[in-house]
């Protein structure tokens, strides 16, 4: 294993260790994506976590016995954070001999493909599906409803969507994104002294993500009255970036010509937090602080700039997309009327901190720009954020 390796575990796990002591157990909700097409899973691998504890056949006692055909859905499917996320529901996925087969949609952040694809799944004859509801408005959620009434098992996970967790569908897993809001801004007025600007630079209009991050931004301002957010942003509107970093650039640009003091920049999404970066840059500005979601690119870019005059601190938390396996072990388990007993909703803490000498940020010039480093995690890590503890 790398030095790389070894620095990102450990942070991993000190980061799993505070997150079981703080994690919170939330009732959000739910709605859908997609389009559609299908695909075979891989083979079945092994699996030593606690969540995942193998049954007397050698599969995962959550796999069940039962012949699933699993839908898998994401809102967006454009970007780096949803192939990744795709990649860790079929790890997990590739677990179970039961999954016969996979179906998958993307809609590309459009409502309507995201309605047709996932009754296209239900059609097809889905009985478990997990989906990441992030095309926005909520759409999907009378598709949710008719599908959960059809006894498919309908788990979302990353995004809610905006239904109700035994009614709509059997449970909602993600990370509580207004905790997350509230974390960047607690650590953001401590490294600012209580006071300066703040570009909130969001994902899709109308996304819920967005939306939980702004409240708990805005519950965390309360702490600091000369704390500022540039702009009108509420929990209902923000700039939007799509989560595209190309689109990020334009829009942060626009902004920075409006506003000639910029100290700060919270974002959803680490890709568009480093795009913001650019645009601040380019506009002879100061670099500024950063709060948003790990990306090896953006560990990178603080690691280039220390000791020089474009230095910034950087704090993030995961990126969650191994949340996408506890969804998976949910929606089987649930199919075969068995019980899965992981948290579905997780308190994140940081796990990047530049101003902490032991979450220092983890860049690897040999990962890709969009790497997420949380999601190489052991899965014993991952169970003590999800189960308490190791496996």
């Amino acid at each position: 294993m790398s030095s790389h390796d070894q620095g990102r575990r450990l942070r991993w796990r000190r980061t799993a260790i505070l997150s079981a002591l703080f994690a919170l157990v939330c009732t959000l909700v739910l709605s859908a994506c997609g389009s559609s097409g299908s695909d075979d899973t891989s083979t079945p691998a092994k699996s030593t976590s606690a969540g995942a504890t193998k049954a007397a056949s050698g599969a995962p006692e959550w796999c069940g016995k039962k012949a699933i055909t699993l839908g898998i859905q994401d809102g967006g499917g454009l970007n780096a954070w949803s192939k990744s996320s795709y990649d860790q529901v079929k790890i997990e996925a590739a677990k179970c001999p039961q999954i016969k087969k996979t179906l998958t949609v993307n809609a590309g952040f459009d409502p309507q493909k995201s309605v047709s694809g996932f009754r296209g799944m239900v059609a097809q004859g889905a009985n478990a599906i997990v989906i990441i509801p992030d095309s926005g408005v909520c759409a999907e959620l009378p598709a949710m409803r008719q599908a959960t009434q059809r006894k498919v098992i309908v788990v979302p996970w990353a995004a809610n969507g905006c239904g109700q967790p035994g009614k709509d569908y059997q449970d909602y897993v993600d990370f509580d994104p207004v905790a997350a809001g509230k974390l960047w801004t607690e650590w953001m007025g401590k490294q600012l002294g209580g006071k300066g600007n703040i570009l909130y630079l969001g994902g899709p209009a109308g996304n819920p993500v967005d939306a939980g991050e702004i409240k708990g931004m805005y519950d965390a301002l309360k702490q600091f009255p000369d704390l500022k957010v540039l702009g009108k942003v509420t929990e209902k509107q923000w700039p939007v970036t799509n989560w595209d970093p190309a689109q990020a650039q334009k829009v942060s640009a626009a902004l920075l010509a409006k506003y000639p003091k910029v100290d700060a920049i919270i974002s959803s999404y680490g890709s568009v937090a480093e795009a913001g970066l650019k645009s601040v840059e380019k506009a002879g500005r100061k670099a500024p602080a950063i709060a948003t979601l790990e990306q090896n690119q953006l560990a990178c870019d603080w690691k280039d700039r220390q000791g020089k005059k474009n230095e910034f601190a950087l704090a993030t938390i995961s990126n969650r997309n191994w949340l996408g396996r506890i969804a998976v072990r949910k929606a089987v388990a649930a199919a075969n009327g068995l019980p899965e007993p992981g948290k579905s909703i997780v308190e994140l803490p940081l796990v990047e901190d530049s101003t902490n000498a032991d979450l220092q940020p983890v860049c690897n010039p040999d990962d890709p720009p969009e790497a997420y480093h949380s999601s190489d995690a052991p899965e014993k890590e991952i169970d003590t954020l999800v189960y308490g503890k190791a496996g």
